[in-house]
């Protein structure tokens, strides 16, 4: 995302935070009056990814903080920050970066707290048309084994419920990059849950280890 395209998503959050630029935001110490894009920003993303960051750290002000973490990060860079091809994407990566360490300050592995997210329907149907496989943990682990960019496209569309375009905003790629990793990563946990290209057990499955969330 450019900075036009910042403060044009943003819109009219951007115009009722100029009149009140100076009110401080979460976890944002305002040391001068913040930005108008920036608080357009920081109320669109905000929401997400409190949300994220919560399925890692397993309650909301654990995710809060980290989140605020994040915002104060940006906001100290902000304009060096608008100047990326994609804004969207470097706060995505210091948000990642948040909850690692927000997890390892408090002695856990940063992977999915709450399994049951891995339990929905679009996740199974996307996985596993045919619905042979009835364990949810086998898609939690092979998730877990994903590359970064195919696991966050996974969670954030079939476990989040995101759409493809709200997910391309989030991560702060494309709606066409966002469909082929999707794309990708599916196939990629077909062959994991030992699942063949109509859907059906093959009686192999891939083993390994990963932490999902990586840094």
């Amino acid at each position: 995302m450019t900075e036009a395209e910042t403060s044009s998503s943003a819109g009219s959050a951007a115009s009722a935070g100029s009149a009140g630029s100076a009110v401080p935001l979460a976890g944002v110490t305002p040391l001068s009056p913040l930005p108008a894009d920036f608080r357009a920003f920081h109320q669109l993303y905000r929401p997400a990814y409190v949300r994220w960051a919560e399925l890692y750290l397993g309650t909301r002000a654990d995710a809060e903080e980290a989140v605020d973490r994040t915002f104060e990060q940006l906001a100290a860079d902000w304009g060096e920050v608008l100047r990326l091809d994609s804004p969207a994407g470097y706060a995505w990566t210091i948000l990642k970066h948040r909850t690692i360490d927000a997890a390892r300050a408090r002695g856990r592995r940063p992977v999915v707290v709450d399994t049951a997210v891995f339990e929905t329907q679009a996740l199974h149907t996307a996985v596993d048309p045919i619905g042979e496989l009835e364990e949810s943990l086998c898609i939690y682990q092979a998730i877990r084994e994903l590359p970064e960019r195919q696991h966050d496209v996974i969670v954030l569309l079939y476990c989040m419920g995101y759409t493809t375009a709200e997910t391309a905003d989030i991560l702060g790629i494309s709606v066409p990059g966002v469909r082929s990793t999707a794309r990708y990563a599916r196939h990629r946990l077909k062959e994991a849950l030992g699942l063949d290209g109509g859907g059906k057990r093959s009686g192999k499955r891939k083993g390994g280890d990963g932490d999902g969330v990586t840094g």
